[in-house]
């Protein structure tokens, strides 16, 4: 079987293959495309209004906040290994059948933090939920590359972004609004999304799948080659972006914002922007390489560093997360986009598989990373030092791309 690059080149939306489908099962295939975006977003929302809750309730001090901050980091590393076995077990047991036990599993280990005291069942409950969120992601993804071609998968990871960044906004509000009358109340809505998704899922019928692969694991390695810049850029995108997520809030306590409802508030915000930038990034992705978008969206975020480090009141806090907000909608989906783009056509699930885990070690990797940032600089000068080493970074490979031959298959 020779390399295979999935085809870009059709500007006719209509040449997906998801035209060919009817109305009514065409429908229930998308709506199943956005079950990893939707349940994925719980990661990110859910704890912002809580994280102080966690930490009071699971120990003292820096104990304390050092387990609220796994809670919010370890499911990443599920993710991230989930990403590394998904497209093994997708070829194997089928696309459907593999997010149907991914979805049992994140509803169970996600709502299970409703019961759960020890800190460590706690963490653990946190870690399954990511594998279980690493298989759908890979899995949804997959979807999206085998049913959409050209512009219409720059639109439908546009819109994988925008939905998923409108259920942040119900997410995090509810979280924010339940969390008054229980603090754990929030952790409920990991089940709840299940079953939203459950009829979809089961009305796609059979998932189109490529051929089995031909023996020699190596080869098939050697040829994921062309992922490794979009999983080098997906690591440290999500560095940057687990950090504005995760010690954010810490920044809002210490400016004495620490109230369940304005957090909740603040974090719609940042959700709102995502979704705006997402839907217009379908719009212009035509007419920029997605890794221009990249690379802006890099930039942008830097500047939303900036605005955190400086903040004292909420308006601030709402302008950085804004900022950040738009940067993430046009960025993380220019980089599914350019992911999706490079991937070889026979090896789609293991290609979004490592590209996934990539992305999720990132941010699984954040504390460790920017723990000599925090510790030089201080809680808000490691935002500073963030931001700077974005823009060093980004110029430098800016200077490099011009200095070198223009490679049309491969743009960097």
């Amino acid at each position: 079987m020779t390399s295979q690059t999935i085809d870009d080149s059709d500007s006719n939306a209509d040449a997906s293959p998801i035209a060919a489908y009817g109305g009514g099962r065409r429908a229930m295939i998308v709506a199943a495309c956005f079950t990893a975006a939707l349940s994925t977003a719980l990661i990110y929302d859910v704890l912002p209004p809580i994280m102080s809750d966690v930490a009071r309730h699971f120990g003292e001090g820096q104990r304390g906040v050092f387990i609220a901050q796994l809670a919010g980091t370890l499911p990443l590393f599920g993710v991230m290994a989930a990403g590394l076995m998904a497209g093994w077990i997708i070829e194997r047991s089928g696309l459907r059948p593999t997010l149907l036990g991914a979805m049992a599993l994140f509803g169970l280990a996600g709502s299970a933090a409703v019961v759960l005291d020890n800190a460590t069942a706690f963490l653990l409950a946190r870690l399954l939920m990511g594998i279980a969120a690493g298989l759908m992601t890979t899995a949804c993804n997959a979807m999206v590359a085998i049913y959409f071609r050209g512009p219409a998968r720059a639109r439908m990871n546009g819109f994988l972004i925008s939905v998923g960044g409108t259920g942040g906004i119900a997410f995090v509000l509810v979280a924010g609004l339940t969390a008054t009358w229980w603090w754990r109340a929030p952790f409920l809505l990991h089940g709840a999304i299940v079953l939203v998704f459950l009829i979809p899922v089961l009305c796609t019928g059979r998932i189109p799948q490529t051929a089995p692969l031909p023996a020699g694991a190596i080869g098939n390695l050697k040829r994921l080659r062309p992922m490794l810049p979009v999983c080098a850029t997906g690591f440290a995108w999500f560095v940057m972006m687990l950090m504005s997520g995760v010690k954010t809030p810490f920044v809002m306590a210490e400016a004495g914002i620490t109230d369940h409802r304005t957090i909740g508030l603040l974090y719609a915000c940042n959700e709102g922007s995502v979704v705006l930038a997402s839907l217009l990034f379908g719009h212009f992705v035509p007419n920029y390489r997605p890794v221009v978008v990249i690379r802006l969206a890099f930039l942008l975020a830097a500047a939303g560093l900036c605005v955190v480090a400086t903040a004292t009141g909420a308006a601030q806090f709402a302008l950085a997360l804004i900022i950040s907000g738009v940067s993430i909608g046009g960025g993380l989906a220019a980089i599914w986009t350019w992911g999706m783009r490079r991937a070889p056509h026979d090896l789609i699930a293991r290609s979004l598989g490592a590209m996934t885990t990539s992305l999720y070690l990132g941010g699984a990797m954040m504390p460790l990373l920017t723990a000599p940032y925090e510790h030089l600089l201080g809680t808000r000068g490691q935002f500073f030092g963030v931001a700077a080493t974005i823009v060093i970074v980004v110029g430098v490979l800016s200077v490099m791309q011009r200095q070198a031959p223009i490679q049309r298959a491969a743009p960097l």
